[in-house]
């Protein structure tokens, strides 16, 4: 039976209480890990989804060109989730590809392993997040039944991925990837979240 995962409240949310912990981790170097995480495509929510259709005249560019037919773009099984914000997911789709680990690759991610959607933004002086899904900008971050958790068992990971590169300091996980944190919970939730774990600390000593 699998352990029971804790979690803390921060505000109206829920985080996992792994993702307090201290371990040696750094963040991932996409040239070591060839951009494992995006092999399999990724679910999306629908407003980003027409987010990206609305923008398809600035992603087009970065894409090779048989990968510029919007109408390819997601698989157009939209499923009801409450873990999306607008409630609504759809999945990317996917292209063969043998020299990806994954032995495919979602059909936004180009051959030098980097995100034609954030490649796109960063084009037009945008924040290299503002065009790709909530889901991509937070891996390994996810949150699944309500909860704002480390996906720190994913097949991903023996494919190669290295979101938690071996470092020789243990660090807060939470730090580690505060970027994505934030982008999970609010700038508010987060500093909340330090001032909880501080606390605990605090105990603990």
């Amino acid at each position: 039976m699998s352990p029971v995962r804790q979690f803390i409240s921060v505000g109206t949310l829920k985080v996992d209480t792994h993702l307090l912990e201290r371990r040696p981790v750094a963040r991932c170097i996409l040239a070591e890990c060839r951009a494992a995480c995006c092999g399999h495509g990724v679910l999306v929510d629908m407003a980003d989804a027409s987010r990206i259709v609305q923008e398809a005249e600035l992603v087009k560019p970065h894409l090779p060109l048989g990968r510029r037919d919007v109408d390819a773009w997601f698989d157009g099984n939209v499923v009801a989730d409450p873990d999306f914000p607008s409630g609504y997911r759809v999945g990317t789709e996917v292209v063969d590809d043998p020299h990806h680990a994954a032995g495919t690759r979602c059909v936004f991610l180009r051959s030098d392993n980097r995100c034609a959607l954030q490649v796109a933004a960063v084009a037009q002086n945008r924040h290299r997040w503002d065009l790709k899904p909530f889901y991509c900008t937070l891996f390994p971050i996810v949150v699944y039944d309500g909860v704002v958790q480390l996906d720190d068992d994913n097949q991903i990971y023996a494919l190669g991925g290295t979101c938690e590169r071996v470092d020789t300091l243990p660090v807060p996980v939470y730090s580690v990837f505060q970027e994505e944190l934030v982008l999970a919970l609010g700038q508010e939730r987060y500093d909340q979240l330090c001032s909880i774990t501080s606390a605990q600390a605090g105990v603990d000593r």
